[in-house]
């Protein structure tokens, strides 16, 4: 396992690092991706993306961790199974035609607007897309059922006697919540934060087709470095998501198998 992880790694380490093209059989050892990626307009754009996927990994896992605590323990595994078949039914669809529909539901005269515009009696353009509320909203809601299926599966690990106590106790769906469910299920969060971070990421179709003037994204931040030939800029990053992919790996192996305290 370990082998498979550090392979595609060295690779991708070696041509972040190293040009193949100044003088034939001999590699030299270069910076020039480091420091493209580390110039004021290229920090500029990851920080926005950076900063774009924490806010959807917080909220998507929030709403994830109380939607499972809900599916696990107040409904029957014939709902439940029906549920994560709902969810995962989007996926099987093409990602630019699953954006096009949010794009049409959340334009100026989409469905929500007209919902909203029915229900108080006046035109209401609350979503549109001079701005990148969208992006964000859709960005969250197609990244929740990756944090469902996380917590879900660690709250159907906890074993019954933690429920049946808390019944004995007389404690409130809250308080178990809080006192139980929460207090358990610490690694499927943090879990669930890194998986959510990493693929709200490396989302670009939501940003370059439902948002405002500002279409800033993984996607088109690689194609702007090719069309430079910045290519060892596009391999210092990915050697640096593939760094923090395998660190947390390894980090969530050490905290599942020696049970260290997160």
């Amino acid at each position: 396992m370990c082998l498979l992880i550090s392979v595609p790694l060295l690779i991708i380490g070696w041509l972040a690092f190293f040009l193949n093209d100044a003088e034939p059989g001999k590699p030299s050892f270069s910076l020039a991706g480091f420091n493209e990626l580390l110039s004021p307009l290229r920090l500029t754009e990851i920080m926005k993306i950076a900063g774009r996927a924490l806010t959807v990994c917080f909220f998507a896992t929030t709403v994830s961790f109380f939607i499972s605590y809900l599916l696990m323990l107040k409904t029957s595994k014939a709902f439940q199974f029906a549920f994560f078949v709902l969810i995962t039914l989007p996926f099987l669809a093409n990602e630019s035609v699953r954006v096009f529909s949010w794009q049409y539901v959340l334009s100026e005269n989409g469905l929500f607007n007209q919902i909203l515009s029915s229900i108080s009696g006046r035109h209401v353009t609350l979503f549109d897309g001079s701005n990148n509320m969208n992006v964000y909203i859709v960005m969250i809601i197609t990244c929740i059922p990756f944090g469902v299926f996380i917590n879900s599966a660690s709250l159907g690990t906890i074993p019954p006697i933690y429920w049946k106590a808390s019944n004995d106790l007389n404690l409130s769906s809250i308080s178990a919540f809080f006192k139980v469910a929460l207090p358990l299920s610490k690694v499927a969060l943090v879990t669930s934060v890194i998986v959510i971070f990493f693929i709200s990421f490396s989302l670009s179709a939501e940003a370059n087709f439902l948002g405002g003037d500002s279409k800033i994204s993984i996607r088109n931040l690689v194609l702007s470095l090719m069309s430079a030939s910045k290519f060892q800029a596009i391999f210092f990053l990915g050697f640096i998501i593939m760094s923090a992919l395998t660190f947390f790996a390894l980090i969530y192996k050490l905290a599942t198998r020696n049970r260290i305290s997160i």
